[in-house]
């Protein structure tokens, strides 16, 4: 399978843990009575641009629950940085803003087509979701996406999904692998029994529909690591992990200096600069709109 060439400089940036859910298969295990953190989000947004940051991707916890997020949104826009985001679509659905347009792109989560994703979100969700990717299309020119939990659960649930996400015109599909939070009731609910079989199955079969949708269709294998920056509320760096493992934790964000494996350290900034290379060389990011063109 032909390899996803990004030549973005990433992070992905969990700027809050609190959320207004609190799902149980949640990667960073956010929750409603989790309090915003109390760190200064300008001053880390001026620290990336400084390490040569490209591109932030905003996730959390839900962003928009986070109250300075207009602001840095905004503040981002300033220092030139390209921006996205992945919410659950709660908060939007309330009323979309007008700024919402400053975004990339808009990646709204799906954990299953209707009937799985509503077991697990509520009673019309998944129908909120399509509706809102209306919204933010048709009346304010957002492209929007669709982040897809494969789990064990929504396997068998791809080609109704596909179909949906084809007639809601949304622009592009990320296939993500299930990630483990290490509650292992959850784990043992959700995580695939044979990840790499499952996305050699997949790509296989979803490769000739790739062009089904503008901005094609994607595999994100987590469970090969290393290649992946994530700054999280505290202003950690860290590579995930979706197996069983720990997350490694290369240092803060504001460090001269952080660790790329165990026991070697480099510049943040050449640190950084290491990881985007694995980026653009991994193999863990399965592009279908390539593989149905070669």
């Amino acid at each position: 399978m032909t390899r996803h060439f990004s030549t973005h400089r990433i992070i992905c940036w969990r700027l809050s843990r609190h959320c207004n859910r609190a799902c149980p298969f949640c990667l960073s295990s956010s929750g409603p009575r989790i309090a915003h953190p109390q760190k200064n989000p300008f001053e880390t947004a001026s620290r990336l641009r400084e390490l040569r940051v490209e591109k932030i991707s905003y996730s959390g916890g839900e962003p928009f629950a986070y109250p300075l997020f207009p602001a840095l949104v905004d503040f981002v826009r300033e220092l030139g940085l390209l921006q996205l985001v992945t919410t659950n679509g709660d908060s939007l659905c309330g009323g979309i803003p007008e700024w919402i347009n400053v975004f990339e792109y808009v990646k709204l989560s799906f954990y299953g087509a209707r009937s799985t994703h509503d077991r697990l979100m509520g009673n019309g969700n998944y129908d909120q979701q399509l509706s809102l990717a209306g919204k933010l299309k048709t009346c304010h020119g957002v492209t929007v996406g669709a982040n897809y939990m494969l789990s064990a659960e929504s396997l068998g649930e791809i080609p109704e999904f596909l179909d949906d996400m084809v007639t809601g015109g949304f622009n592009d599909v990320m296939f993500q692998t299930y990630i483990h939070n290490r509650r292992a009731h959850v784990d043992h609910r959700f995580a695939l029994r044979d990840t790499g079989g499952v996305i050699a199955d997949l790509g296989r079969e979803l490769a000739a529909h790739s062009d089904r949708l503008p901005g094609g269709m994607k595999i994100h294998d987590y469970s090969k690591r290393d290649w992946f920056i994530v700054l999280d509320e505290s202003g950690r760096l860290m590579l995930p992990s979706s197996s069983t493992d720990d997350d490694f934790v290369m240092g803060r964000v504001t460090d001269e200096t952080v660790l790329v494996e165990p026991g070697t350290g480099m510049p943040t900034r050449s640190a950084l600069e290491t990881i985007w290379r694995r980026r653009y060389e991994t193999e863990a990011i399965v592009d279908l709109s390539q593989t149905a063109r070669y």
